[in-house]
Formats: structure tokens, C-alpha cells, sequence
């Protein structure tokens, strides 16, 4: 029992940290490679849209403000089931380079994309969130970026806005920031093991069908995996986006985002074998299956605490430092104000994040299906904060 618990304590500490800064390490040890220069592509950015009305006409007029350089930039809204303005407002632009594909009913974000694809041709298609804000010059770094043929697609960085986002933006942006120097080391070893949803770019004949239920923008992004090219992680490509207040709301999301990601994954379950996708696969292994499997390594280095603490005041004295964090954690969802104190609402983002991905694990092993979508949104990216 005491060798089973010291292991799962060393592999949560791998998984957690160790993983994350030998990658750093080592790659920052590696010499730069020189990039060929991207010639003119024609790309098109689609952007999948469910009642975002709100957000719509700053996301175009963010998009038109771009400059691409030698690209050539379509904009394709398709509008899922919108019961707002969404479509009207997008339509209303009055850029020849924006069209819109207005769906009547609400079919979800999978279908709406394969829907939309239909009718788009060129080099590159550009996926990103109806929310979130590029910063100058991202469209055009993210498609330079397409120099080298074998690069497949690349993948833009994240940065969350923190206006109005208090506690929870401070830990959304401690992570994100974490996460995208991980994806920078990540990108100069094995490749990038996957994109994000507010901004990425795919050559458009690697584009395969997307199956019902999984993360549309993993599974998107690792066909090109998949088909032997490379993903490439370009930071210049920010996007910036905020991080709700609606606490349910969020968790909600991360429950789902952990189950479609877990299916995901299941489904390219391939690109795990290093034989097949060299260092790449040992990548993938950390960064999505075993930081996944976090919650149930964490649980079950609860329970194995509390007959080892009958037997060693050390054990005692671990059992009592979990009690005192995830008593910490369950006092901040409970009550607002003890995340006031130091160190309690990362202990509650912290938490709250294992939580999501247990139930996201659970419900994938009892085989239920997030099918619907709904944005959670109540605050406007700001860029540069």
C-alpha cells in the first residue's frame, strides 16, 4: 500500500509539473529552426455562431481591422439555429468578403461546421470562436506560419482578458499562460499535440469529417497528425478572450469540454503509438490522457491516506493537508468571501477543474452524450488586458 500510494504521488507530480518543465527545458535547449517563407495563401475564417449577438459585430470588425499581407481573407458566419440578430448583424457588414450561411434549425456546432465546409474551397480554413479577439497581426502570423509544406496546421496562443473577471480570470490567465509555454516547447519537440478553439488554422484538404460528440477542435486539429504532417504552435497568432462570471455556467462547460475531449482522444487513439508518431505520442500521453486521469489518481491518494495515517504521523499529517485543501476549495464554492483569502480561489479553481473532468471521465465511461451547445458568455474580451 505505502509503494502504491508514493507512486501516485510521484506520478500526479509528474503529470502536474515534472512533465511540464523537463519539456520546457529541453526544448529551450534545442537551436532554432529557420522557417521558409509562406507564399500567398487563400484562406477562409469560419466561424460557427449560436445566438452572438452580442459579440458578432466586434468579432467582424475585428477580423476586417487584420492585416494579412500577401494573403487573400474570406469570413464565412454560419449561424446555427440563431434565435437573435446573429445573422442579420454579420449580413448587415456589408464587406464583399463576408458571407453568411444562416442554418434555420439549431443542429449543433459539428454539423454547422461540416455544413459550411461544403462550399469552401482554397489553401488554408481558419477556425475560431465567435468571442474571442485577434490581436493585430495574428490572421497574418498564423498563415506565415504555412511556409514549410509539411506543416499541416498551426495553432494560435490564447489570452484571457481579466476585466470583470476577478479571481477566476487570475486563475484562467495563471493556466493559459502556463499552457501556452507548454504548447511553445511542446511545438519544437513532437509538434503541437493539439489546437484551441479560439484560434487555428488547417490546410483545407486534410479536413476530414468530424463524428458526433468528440471536441471539434481537437479532433479537427490532429487529422493533421493523423495524415503524417505537423502541428505547429505559433505564439505571434494571440487571440484574446474572457472568462465568464457564471461559475455554474463555466463548470458546466468544463464538464462537457472534458467528456467531448476524452472522446476525442478515444477516437484518435492511434496517435498514441510511437511507432507510428515518434515523440509526439509520449506528448499526447501527458498532456491530455494522464492529466485527464488526474482526478481519479488525486481520489484515490485521498482514500489510501486515511489507513496509512493509522499508521505514521506522516501520513497524518498528508491526509491532514488534503482535508485542509479541499476543505479550503469546498468553503470557496460555498461562500464567495473565503475566496478572499490567500491562496483559496486557486485552491477553488484548482478543485473545481478535477471535479469537471471526474464527471466529464464519468460520463464518457457511462456513455452519455453532451450534444447540445450553448456559449457561455456575459463579458466581452478586452485586448491587451
Amino acid at each position: 500500500m505505502t509503494m502504491l500510494f508514493w507512486s501516485l504521488v510521484a506520478l500526479v507530480a509528474i503529470i502536474v509539473a515534472g512533465y511540464g518543465a523537463a519539456i520546457i527545458v529541453v526544448a529551450a535547449a534545442l537551436p532554432r529552426r529557420r522557417r521558409p517563407p509562406a507564399p500567398p495563401l487563400r484562406a477562409t475564417l469560419l466561424i460557427a455562431a449560436h445566438d452572438e449577438e452580442s459579440c458578432i459585430l466586434d468579432k467582424m470588425a475585428n477580423v476586417l481591422a487584420q492585416d494579412v499581407g500577401q494573403h487573400r481573407l474570406s469570413v464565412v458566419v454560419v449561424s446555427d439555429g440563431s434565435t437573435d440578430r446573429t445573422a442579420d448583424l454579420a449580413r448587415g457588414c456589408d464587406d464583399p468578403r463576408i458571407s453568411v450561411v444562416e442554418i434555420r434549425q439549431h443542429v449543433g456546432k459539428i454539423p454547422a461546421l461540416h455544413h459550411a465546409l461544403q462550399d469552401i474551397g482554397g489553401d488554408v480554413v481558419i477556425f475560431s470562436d465567435a468571442n474571442s479577439q485577434f490581436a493585430p497581426g495574428a490572421l497574418r502570423a498564423l498563415l506565415d506560419a504555412f511556409g514549410d509544406p509539411e506543416i499541416g496546421g498551426v495553432c494560435g496562443a490564447l489570452a484571457i482578458s481579466r476585466r470583470r473577471s476577478g479571481w477566476l480570470g487570475l486563475a484562467e490567465q495563471m493556466y493559459w499562460r502556463y499552457d501556452n509555454a507548454l504548447k511553445r516547447a511542446e511545438s519544437r519537440l513532437g509538434g503541437a499535440v493539439s489546437a484551441q478553439g479560439s484560434l487555428y488554422a488547417v490546410r483545407r484538404h486534410l479536413l476530414m469529417e468530424v463524428p458526433p460528440s468528440v471536441a471539434d477542435d481537437f479532433y479537427i486539429s490532429t487529422a493533421v497528425v493523423a495524415q503524417g504532417q505537423r502541428l505547429l504552435f505559433e505564439p505571434a497568432a494571440v487571440t484574446f478572450e474572457a472568462v465568464s462570471n457564471n461559475t455554474r455556467g463555466e463548470f458546466g462547460r468544463r464538464v462537457r469540454s472534458t467528456e467531448r475531449g476524452w472522446r476525442a482522444l478515444l477516437s484518435r487513439r492511434q496517435l498514441l503509438n510511437p511507432w507510428r508518431t515518434g515523440f509526439y505520442a509520449i506528448q499526447l500521453l501527458f498532456h491530455k490522457a494522464l492529466r485527464r486521469m488526474t482526478p481519479l489518481l488525486l481520489a484515490a491518494i485521498l482514500l489510501l491516506s486515511i489507513p496509512l495515517a493509522q499508521q505514521h504521523w506522516v501520513y497524518a499529517a498528508i491526509l491532514l493537508l488534503q482535508a485542509t485543501f479541499y476543505g479550503i476549495a469546498a468553503g470557496a464554492a460555498l461562500w464567495p468571501r473565503v475566496r478572499r483569502l490567500p491562496g483559496a480561489s486557486l485552491a477553488f479553481f484548482f478543485v473545481g477543474t478535477q471535479v469537471a473532468m471526474g464527471i466529464g471521465l464519468a460520463r464518457v465511461a457511462l456513455r452519455m452524450h453532451s450534444r447540445g451547445w450553448k456559449p457561455v458568455r456575459d463579458i466581452r474580451p478586452v485586448l491587451g488586458e
